[in-house]
């Protein structure tokens, strides 16, 4: 299933934003299907956005399984960047 970050927030700057993200992935999840995150039209995002919207899966779902089941498309360097960096963070942190 694809989720068009763009069509269910205005922007990916703030924790309440990263949390409709994190709900709509949630969804899909339960259902054992891959989610693909389509990053069409987003510029920018906060690690704030980040870590709400993925990372705070971590409870839920260990690394392996998100890194499998959560695929993430159309996103420029830097929003590529920041999500890399971040799992490799949390990474280390429950290695």
């Amino acid at each position: 299933m694809v989720i068009f970050i763009a069509k269910l927030v205005l922007s990916c700057d703030s924790n309440d934003q990263g949390d409709v993200i994190r709900k709509a992935i949630v969804k899909v999840l339960k259902t054992k299907q891959v989610v693909c995150l389509d990053f069409t039209g987003v510029t920018n995002v906060t690690s704030s956005f980040v870590n709400t919207a993925l990372l705070d899966l971590t409870p839920d779902y260990d690394l392996a399984t998100i890194k499998s089941r959560v695929k993430i498309t159309k996103v420029n360097r830097q929003i590529g960047n920041l999500i890399k960096d971040r799992f490799a963070s949390e990474a280390k942190m429950t290695a």
